[in-house]
């Protein structure tokens, strides 16, 4: 058996409530704006969403073939996405979720939405992880995420971000106090179904390469970051100035903390310091969050420009749920090699990534929703119809953006 390493497995945003824009093509689950949106905004804004989900489900097919060990620039820059591309699905699903709870809903069409897509993916996702040993798969925790969110929705921003904030140093304390062993490696496999439930909840909340206490910081900051005005000019620029630094100065601070400390970077609570990806610590955790939140605001800001280039990327990120479960099991049938070669494991990515857009396309040509996807939804099983109340508008984050000024 292969040592399990953590790798990016993201699926999209679809875990999420799903998204649709009004007179826009059927947003994917993940895209949870457009389900949400309590009012018409332009379908730009919800695509460049979609493109956003898509690029982190190429990211991920690039880590979960492998190599993860490289060496030289350009071979880094190829890995970029590792530890990145999974974080920037979880914000995405949070920012999702944020639309989704402002939206002219009855409280019970909300939860039995939040209820179904919640056991989807839980049980799915432990069930998915019975394929394969070498890909730890994320959707059991996006299904736990999902069922806080009926007690995350009466938060207000502040308190989403305060307790990112928080949860961003406790978290990396206990998982390191419960879940690794002395050089640093998760002490045990992941969850699968049929395993003892206290051993599937040990491992979601603490010692499993997706830890509950970790992953939450991303979706938190998602939720906040969903409440902002998105069609100010000015709070996508901030985002971008932000997202960028809070990026840039993690990595600073993690190669420099690394060269401190020398050995004692992978002992103990001297790990809190440093900032390896899917390492669960506060850097990372900075780092990553930050170039997500660079990432979608960049792709809002200047999507009249991009999206005449990125249909394919859009149709894949309204299919994530469903590419990413393809993969993992095309990736179980092939069992990439731990000793695979960058160019190998080049052309195995660039095959599955065509074949993902391939199929995206082809398939969105006929329908207006991906299979697992329409599953997700099971609007005619949870009664999640777009039942509405009289709700006061608010601002759509999929708008055109735009200044505006007191």
């Amino acid at each position: 058996m292969r040592p399990s390493r953590p790798r990016d497995h993201t699926p999209r945003d679809d875990q999420s409530p799903t998204v649709e824009a009004p007179g826009s093509p059927r947003s994917s689950p993940t895209s949870e704006a457009a389900e949400a949106a309590p009012a018409p905004a332009s379908p730009g804004r919800l695509l460049a969403i979609d493109a956003a989900r898509g690029l982190a489900l190429v990211g991920m097919v690039v880590v979960n073939v492998g190599p993860l060990s490289v060496e030289g620039l350009w071979q880094r820059l190829y890995l970029l996405p590792y530890g990145r591309a999974s974080v920037l699905f979880v914000v995405i699903a949070g920012i999702g979720m944020a639309f989704f709870v402002r939206a002219r809903r009855t409280p019970k069409s909300r939860w039995r939405a939040l209820i179904w897509r919640a056991a989807v993916l839980l049980t799915g996702g432990l069930l998915l992880q019975r394929t394969t040993e070498d890909v730890g798969v994320i959707l059991p925790v996006y299904g736990v995420l999902f069922i806080s969110v009926l007690v995350l929705q009466f938060l207000p921003p502040p308190v989403l971000l305060g307790a990112a904030a928080a949860l961003a140093v406790v978290g990396p304390v206990l998982f390191i106090s419960h879940g690794l062993d002395d050089v640093g490696q998760h002490l045990g496999p992941p969850a699968r179904l049929g395993d003892p439930w206290p051993e599937i909840a040990h491992a979601l909340v603490l010692s499993g390469r997706y830890p509950l206490v970790t992953w939450a910081v991303p979706f938190l900051v998602g939720m906040w970051a969903g409440h902002l005005d998105h069609t100010r000019a000015t709070t996508v620029r901030r985002l971008i100035a932000w997202g960028g630094a809070l990026a840039v100065l993690a990595q600073g601070a993690s190669q420099l903390s690394r060269a401190l400390l020398g050995e004692r970077a992978d002992q103990g609570y001297w790990r809190l310091l440093t900032g390896t990806a899917h390492g669960q610590m506060p850097l990372w955790l900075i780092g990553s969050i930050g170039g997500a939140l660079f990432t979608v605001a960049v792709l809002l800001r200047w999507w009249p420009l991009l999206g005449r280039w990125a249909r394919p990327l859009v149709m894949a990120g309204q299919m994530a749920l469903t590419l990413y479960v393809l993969h993992v099991l095309v990736l179980a049938m092939l069992r990439p090699s731990e000793d695979i070669t960058i160019a190998t494991g080049a052309l195995l990515s660039a095959a599955l990534v065509t074949g993902c857009l391939v199929v995206a396309v082809l398939w969105r040509a006929r329908a207006s929703i991906g299979p697992l996807e329409w599953v997700l939804r099971a609007s005619l099983l949870t009664g999640a119809t777009r039942t509405r109340v009289p709700a006061a508008p608010v601002p759509h984050p999929e708008a055109q953006i735009k200044d505006q000024h007191p």
